[in-house]
């Protein structure tokens, strides 16, 4: 299981991750990213962002 997340990076700083979808393999997660044209998140397995054992949105920002 893999869970699309996306980074919200606020303009007064600060980014938190969101969980939009849970899906079954990483190709389908891969593919409904790039149909809704997530540019700032990715697909985790789900155990990994579950127990917070990745990288937060702060990480990713890129300004």
């Amino acid at each position: 299981m893999f869970a699309l997340v996306i980074f919200v990076c606020y303009l007064q700083g600060g980014c938190n991750d969101y969980i939009v979808e849970i899906l079954p393999t990483e190709e389908q997660c891969l593919a409904v990213m790039e149909e809704q044209r997530i540019r700032r998140g990715g697909c985790y397995p789900l155990d990994e962002v579950h127990d917070n054992f990745w990288l937060p949105a702060q990480e990713f920002a890129d300004f």
